[in-house]
């Protein structure tokens, strides 16, 4: 089905069923973003899983940075 036909289809429907349609529709958007976020926490736990303790996973002056930062603050306690 083409999308204008899609639409003319929309315009015959009565207000009520119009809503409907509408609710539907926002269903299934919320749905995908739904299913999109799970597939980025998913790939971003198999990336974790997949790089744990190598270079990648590993910022030398990050790591360095936060140890400096810990060190000053329980010193300053």
């Amino acid at each position: 089905m083409e999308q204008q036909e899609l639409i003319e289809k929309i315009k015959r429907l009565p207000r009520d069923s119009v809503a409907e349609v509408e609710d539907f529709v926002d269903s299934l958007t919320r749905r995908e973003g739904v299913i999109n976020r799970q597939s980025l926490h998913q790939a971003l736990a198999d990336y974790a899983i997949q790089h744990a303790g190598t270079d990648a996973d590993l910022d030398p002056a990050l790591e360095a940075a936060a140890t400096d930062h810990l060190l000053q603050q329980n010193s300053e306690q």
